[in-house]
């Protein structure tokens, strides 16, 4: 058995090829232990065969070490640095070529066929074996939207249902693998994982259910990175491996590109967009806030005047989206027709909705709208989605998607997930969804939905997910009266540095974020009271002030159960209740969830913070150099 490896600059991670029997094999490990296991690796062209019967016909080693930025996103400096192995195979006249990255947090690689002309893909013989030994597993079983749960899955099941990327993976030892796909930007089709039950470790690379038809391509071609990303949550979470995968930016002038906060009626108000005047309105609570966009969702076409909406949006400083149909957006020229319009009204960027699928077709069909938005300059964001595969280093201007069962679905308006997403399925997205890319989860609902989570919570959600354009789900009234309505306005939507303090899928995660000298540092809980425990010391040296809005324990008090009291009852929460019970829902301890407390007070670089947080409850909190403005 010939054996080639390439590890990454810092030698911790290393990326094994073996050829067995004209075979090949690839496995990931790091320090020693195994990310993805030995598994087999290849290509199925009509009439020619590339996963078996190869031979070895050389091999090529360098070196990358570059540097990049992204306009928006979730750090300041990306760092492209690896070292990089190509190993060449034949068989009858065919070459191909199996290449392979190793960073210092994850490894990539992917098969590209030599030649010219054409040839039509039928498959991959390509899969990611989960380690006999690894923990749970985070799956989301394979569905066109990318709207489900990433429900924990032993290794033994992974074998019930189709699969998507991303997987998050414990492996133990407090290491990490994220399961991706990078580089999916046309020619080819998004990709699942498929395993067998007497194998169910084994997920096999299988083209989305709706690929109906072997793809033709031209020659030389390569598909889509396959990447394992491993370490502690803190790497995968941070990791820019995906975008190291993808093609440089396609925009040459970035000046239009612009992240911010966005008011949304829709999510509240389902015909608003119709409605100028109350579009209007919208624009005046998104200034009011101090937010930089308005969304005008599905509706607006045939009932508002948008050229007179951007202008009133312009005089207070709000920029317009419009919603789209993707249907409406297939044909090239009808494409670029609506972009030239909406550039000359004015508009920001545009929502396009109902993809959903990764055939070919659409794939291709997300390159052409990315092209055509930056010669129009709009961005993007992309709805009823396939998942990101770091296409935002190409695409800068496509500033988030969807491709999540996000706070939409609190509506109760479908009987698919009934319920809405809860605090265990936003304890695990920044680990899964989240780490791969910017998601439209349209986070805060105070009062319209019962979310089963605190204010608090619901506040930190807007730094814990990201998305660079962050649709806020509540409405007016609800927010211009919560007390935590100065945190939603001095929330940036791009980071300059991200940091996972702690954390643990479904369980809980803080988080804490940079940007321009200030710092947000957002905690959530699931299921059970929790206390967040983390140090400041990312914090530059001097003074700085905390404004901390937190869940407000009241009246909760230690109880002992062995003889026989109980604690009071909360008199104001059970009026609360009996007056708009399609408002409240009691939390897991009768505690009211929308009470919210408030304080300021100095902290210092280093300092250990302990902040207490109810059954799924949070909290969100800033930090500023003592001089600077604060908001009242």
């Amino acid at each position: 058995m010939a054996v080639y490896r390439v590890c990454s600059p810092d030698g911790r991670v290393c990326l094994e090829l073996t050829l067995e029997g004209g075979v090949p094999h690839v496995r990931v490990e790091k320090d020693g232990v195994e990310a993805a296991a030995r598994a087999p690796v290849g290509l199925r062209l009509e009439g020619m065969d590339l996963s078996c019967g190869l031979r070895y016909a050389g091999q090529a080693r360098d070196k990358m070490d570059e540097s990049y930025q992204i306009p928006a996103f979730k750090k300041q400096m990306c760092y492209n640095r690896a070292n990089t192995l190509e190993v060449t195979f034949e068989k009858a006249g065919c070459c191909l070529v199996w290449e392979g990255r190793a960073y210092d947090d994850g490894a990539a690689f992917r098969l590209r066929v030599q030649g010219e002309g054409t040839a039509r893909v039928t498959g991959e013989a390509t899969a990611l074996e989960v380690p006999g030994g690894a923990g749970m597993v985070y799956a989301m079983k394979h569905v066109f939207s990318y709207e489900d749960h990433y429900q924990p899955t032993p290794r033994q099941e992974l074998w019930q249902n189709r699969l998507v990327f991303p997987m998050l993976v414990e492996l133990g030892h407090g290491l990490w693998a994220l399961y991706a796909e990078a580089d999916v930007q046309g020619g080819y089709w998004g990709s699942t994982l498929q395993s067998r039950p007497e194998n169910p470790g084994r997920l096999y690379v299988v083209p989305a259910p709706d690929q109906l038809e072997p793809v033709k391509v031209e020659l030389p071609f390569a598909t889509p990175w396959r990447a394992v990303m491993v370490g502690d949550l803190q790497a995968i979470v941070t990791s820019n491996l995906l975008e190291n995968l993808n093609p440089p930016s396609i925009v040459q002038d970035t000046s239009f590109i612009r992240p911010g906060l966005a008011a949304w009626s829709w999510m509240t108000e389902n015909d608003a967009p119709k409605d100028e005047a109350r579009s209007r309105q919208y624009i005046d609570f998104a200034a009011q806030m101090g937010w930089t966009y308005y969304l005008a969702d599905a509706g607006w076409p045939g009932n508002v005047d948008i050229p007179a909406l951007v202008a009133y949006g312009k005089q207070r400083g709000v920029g317009i989206w419009l919603w789209e149909h993707s249907a409406d957006m297939r044909e090239q020229a009808v494409a670029e027709q609506k972009m030239a319009t909406y550039q000359a009204w004015g508009v920001a960027g545009i929502k396009i909705d109902f993809f959903e699928s990764e055939t070919t077709e659409r794939v291709g069909q997300y390159a052409m709208l990315a092209r055509l938005a930056a010669k129009h300059r709009l961005m993007l964001n992309f709805h009823g989605c396939m998942k990101p595969a770091g296409e935002i280093r190409t695409w800068p201007h496509v500033m988030t998607r969807e491709g999540v069962f996000g706070a939409e679905y609190l509506q109760h308006f479908s009987t698919f997930l009934p319920g809405g997403p809860d605090a265990a399925h936003n304890c695990t997205l920044p680990f899964t969804r989240g780490a791969v890319g910017p998601m439209d989860y349209t986070p805060v609902a105070y009062r319209s939905y019962q979310t089963g989570t605190t204010d608090a919570h619901q506040t930190g959600l807007t730094v814990i997910f990201t998305s660079y354009i962050q649709h806020i789900g509540e409405g007016i009234d609800p927010v211009l009266e919560n007390p935590c309505r100065p945190f939603l306005s001095a929330v940036p939507a791009s980071w300059d540095q991200t940091l996972v303090l702690e954390g643990y899928p479904a369980s809980h995660v803080t988080m804490a974020r940079g940007k321009g000298g200030q710092w947000f540092v957002a905690g959530i809980c699931a299921r059970k009271p929790r206390t967040a425990r983390f140090a400041l010391d990312f914090l530059p040296d001097g003074d700085w002030m905390a404004e901390l809005y937190a869940d407000d324990l009241g009246d909760l008090r230690a109880f002992d159960v062995s003889e026989g009291t109980l604690p009071p009852p909360d008199k104001a929460l059970l009026h609360q209740m009996d007056s708009q019970p399609s408002r409240m829902r009691p939390s897991l301890h009768g505690h009211d969830m929308h009470a919210v407390r408030v304080e300021r007070f100095a902290v210092k670089s280093g300092q250990w913070m302990e902040i207490p947080m109810v059954a799924n409850g949070g909290f969100a909190m800033r930090l500023m150099p003592v001089g600077e403005k604060q908001n009242q």
